[in-house]
């Protein structure tokens, strides 16, 4: 009887972690730009359809009119800019908000080059 129990043990605990594995296998690996995103960027924008008191939503950013949303209160400064959000003005606009527009409420910078394009790759995907 005790080797029954042991096997049958064994035998729950190995399906167990088969489902776990399973379950963690499907679940989708963030990439580097969401991540990134989610430190420098979240707090302040969302990626839903709608903008939060803070800071526009992203989703859709890349090619979207600068300061073309009507649900969100965009600084004078941004909204003289004109143009489009093409994935090397977002680079300059992020490397140093200020230089890009100055008077932005938007005080932010990332120096890294490679974790800026990080971020536009992944505001790439949010359609």
């Amino acid at each position: 009887m005790a080797t029954a129990r042991i096997i049958s043990r064994l035998f729950s605990l190995t399906l167990l972690a088969l489902f776990a594995g399973s379950a963690a296998a499907g679940r989708a690996a963030a990439s580097p730009g969401q991540d990134l995103y989610n430190d420098e960027c979240a707090s302040c924008h969302s990626v839903g359809s709608a903008s939060t008191p803070s800071g526009p939503t992203l989703k859709g950013v890349v090619w979207r009119g600068v300061a073309s949303l009507q649900d969100f209160a965009y600084s004078r400064a941004l909204r003289s800019a004109g143009g489009s959000w093409s994935p090397d003005r977002l680079d300059v606009f992020l490397s140093n908000t200020q230089a890009f527009a100055p008077g932005t409420d938007m005080f932010f910078e990332i120096y890294d080059r490679d974790e800026r394009r990080a971020i536009i790759d992944y505001l790439r995907t949010l359609k």
